[in-house]
């Protein structure tokens, strides 16, 4: 063909040109509805239809531009199909982020599959060419089309099925009410914010509780520019006078209450984020807790960028202004809040970089001077007692926080696909209780859960289109359930912390106490340590694997065929900030011992009610080769204690509960682009386990000798860390809520 198609065809590619044009425009306007501005959808496909078409009639005259001063003519079915091609590349690299290998060759078949079928039907119309093969072409099209959309459609499927079932009764249900059940008070809901809010009345013209701004322009010095400009025409404010804005649930009684702050991490800036705790804030305040969820929408992401975790400090800084004015308000005669809130017993509460944000205004609560901005002094000094950790980030802030005293609680879900680690688990890790106060610590691992349903206006796909049509979401469990873990986790973790009731502390250890509480079928991963926890061995203190962190003690190993220890590491391979042993053994009996006769006497000084802890995970390394996978069958492990007397203590792993298998996760639905961007199926999650003491029998524990992990069968590699001894809490009379 030259200049001109064909005549005999020219209805075909006339139609197949026109079919070019159409796709290209109809993927303009669809990329337009991701940009997010604020707008109505329709306004925005109808803006990215228009630079569709500008963009595409753009490149037909390049093209066109290009051949006659090449001296070369070809067909004008190419050039608009060049045309389409350039601006698919456009498109891309404006706001359609697939990957390049599978977003090029859907364009082409996509393409090519519009300019077939609107070919095939204009020449069907006017008649012309062979009505069978043109029939046959338009079904084709279809064909592609139907399974395109499908595909995109469709919701995946879990590859990695499992079930855990316990091979005794279980531990006893836990006595006390349920905390995720709402409490014995009523609540109250209002509002507090700066009455000027151009964009939500709740923060403006129906503003309970009208509040002063803030100058936070020195916490964020990122914001400038078109990026300033075009958050300031939305908003109606620039960071000179940032909004301190919430919504409240507060209990109705004489007080004073314990304060929970509530804060949402990044999210589209004009999809609002901070309702979606109302099922939280509602509970809380039923439970004796005044709950504010704290509005930071401000400083989200939207079409015109993303501060990139540069807004960390200002993040964590807000809450601490939000805590000053509650003390303002708490020591001002008529207020509605005066002498309700009680300011020694405060909490946080973040959701993904809400979590880290909880835990950086925990550090800079105690600081005298902005750590990045020294001329910006601190005058805070709060009693933060405790900090949960939603799904938490922890790599935003450059500057990795380490908390002290301070209770802390993380939850995580395997599924999430925007922080596909267990991110909460590393600041877990660097928390340290160092006064004679009972503090704990503690996490939990939800598998099949997500990012998103942990806030109600986030929902069930991590990502927003295109990127959300890729996602593997059918394996996640229904939202309701995955609130239900949340309000019981977090509830009871705020009556253990806050009100002190001890109760709750047992739900930390082991989930399975709750079970009568939580939805059936799931799998949940607990972790848990507390100030009295004395450890054996936390593979922590140097590079010589026959050593243990107690002094004096040894370690020794037989029939083991794999025995290191390491730091370990997410599936994205950051850091956990903890290492463990991997041992692994292969048909025959193996055994690690940790030997205690070089530590002088009272080798353990515990009470009547300890315990024996650790942390164990079962993994998918082979115990034969490292690149490949374990064995089938399941783990058969026991644990031995013995004293100077030859008395000898055994118990089984699994009478105390089930070994959790790895747990594998797929987030996309196409295999290999899942392993491309987040690389392994799994990744250590270890689960504590708790053996009293009294189950090992009579043993002079002042003289024990060896506790040992005996390998009795079968074949497999776990993961261990956190050997030790723990002992019971102190009593304290419980606060009624």
């Amino acid at each position: 063909m030259t200049t001109s198609d064909s005549s005999k065809h020219d209805a075909f590619w006339g139609g197949a040109r026109s079919g070019l044009a159409a796709a290209t425009i109809f993927v303009a306007a669809l990329s337009g509805t991701f940009y997010g501005t604020g707008l109505p959808r329709i306004v925005e496909a109808l803006i990215g239809a228009l630079a569709g078409a500008v963009c595409f009639y753009g490149f037909v005259l390049v093209a066109r531009w290009l051949a006659r001063a090449l001296r070369h003519a070809p067909s004008e079915s190419y050039v608009f199909l060049v045309a389409a091609l350039g601006a698919f590349v456009v498109i891309r690299a404006t706001r359609f982020r697939w990957s390049a290998d599978l977003f090029y060759p859907a364009a082409i078949v996509f393409l090519l599959a519009q300019a077939t079928l609107v070919g095939a039907a204009w020449a069907w119309i006017r008649s012309e060419g062979n009505r069978k093969l043109l029939g046959g072409l338009m079904a084709a099209a279809l064909l592609v089309d139907v399974a395109g959309f499908a595909g995109l459609a469709y919701g995946g499927r879990d590859p990695y099925p499992v079930s855990v079932e316990s091979e005794g009764p279980g531990p006893p249900r836990l006595d006390a009410p349920n905390p995720g059940e709402p409490g014995r008070f009523e609540v109250e809901t209002l509002t507090y914010g700066s009455g000027t809010d151009r964009r939500r009345p709740e923060y403006g013209e129906d503003v309970t509780i009208e509040t002063p701004t803030v100058d936070a322009s020195k916490l964020l010095p990122q914001w400038k520019g078109f990026k300033a400009r075009a958050r300031e025409w939305y908003w109606g404010f620039s960071l000179e006078e940032a909004p301190l804005n919430a919504r409240v649930w507060a209990p109705k009684g004489e007080g004073p209450f314990p304060l929970v702050l509530v804060v949402h991490g990044n999210h589209s800036m004009e999809d609002y984020s901070d309702p979606g705790y109302a099922y939280l804030g509602e509970l809380l305040a039923s439970r004796g807790f005044i709950t504010a969820s704290v509005d930071e929408n401000f400083i989200n992401a939207t079409w015109s960028g993303d501060f990139r975790g540069k807004e960390m400090p200002l993040r964590g800084w807000l809450l601490l202004e939000h805590l000053r004015l509650w003390r303002e308000w708490n020591r001002t005669e008529g207020h509605r809040f005066h002498g309700k809130v009680d300011l020694d017993r405060i909490a946080l509460i973040g959701h993904s970089r809400g979590g880290e944000a909880v835990a950086i205004a925990a550090a800079f609560n105690a600081l005298p001077y902005f750590p990045d901005d020294a001329s910006v002094a601190f005058d805070y000094g709060f009693s933060i007692r405790a900090v949960v950790a939603i799904a938490q980030t922890d790599y935003r802030y450059p500057r990795r926080v380490k908390l002290e005293n301070v209770d802390f609680f993380t939850l995580h879900g395997s599924y999430d696909s925007d922080e596909s680690g267990f991110h909460g688990l590393r600041q877990l890790h660097r928390i340290r209780f160092t006064d004679d106060a009972y503090r704990f610590k503690a996490g939990l691992y939800i598998h099949r859960a997500n990012h998103g349903q942990f806030n109600t206006t986030w929902g069930r796909r991590d990502a927003g289109p295109p990127g959300a049509w890729l996602l593997n979401v059918n394996p996640i469990i229904p939202g309701e359930a995955q609130r239900q873990v949340a309000k019981v986790a977090i509830a009871g973790f705020l009556e253990a912390s806050l009100h002190e009731d001890r109760r709750y502390l047992p739900l930390f250890r082991d989930i399975r106490v709750a079970s009568a509480w939580l939805p059936d079928d799931l799998i949940l991963v607990p972790q848990f340590e507390d100030s009295t926890f004395t450890a054996v061995a936390d593979y922590e203190e140097d590079l010589d694997v026959t050593t243990a962190s107690l002094a004096g003690a040894s370690i020794e190993t037989e029939g083991l065929t794999l025995w290191r220890e390491e730091e370990l590491h997410f599936r994205d391979e950051l850091k956990q900030y903890t290492s463990g042993v991997v041992t692994g053994w292969s048909g025959s009996e193996a055994s690690y011992t940790i030997r205690l006769d070089g530590v002088p006497e009272p080798r353990v000084a515990v009470g009547e009610d300890a315990v024996l802890s650790f942390s164990l995970a079962s993994s998918k390394e082979s115990p034969d080769k490292s690149d490949g996978e374990e064995e089938d069958g399941p783990l058969e492990l026991a644990v031995e204690l013995e004293d100077e007397d030859g008395q000898l203590g055994r118990v089984l792993l699994t009478e105390i509960k089930p070994i959790v298998p790895p747990l594998e996760t797929r987030f996309l639905k196409i295999a290999r682009l899942n392993r491309r961007v987040y690389k392994a199926s799994w990744e250590p999650t270890l689960a504590s386990f708790e053996i009293p003491l009294a189950r090992f029998g009579a043993l002079d524990l002042s003289r024990l000798k060896s506790i040992r992990f005996r390998h009795a069968s079968g074949a497999g590699v776990v993961i261990v860390d956190n050997v030790g001894f723990r002992s019971a809490p102190p009593e304290i009379e419980p606060e009624e809520s």
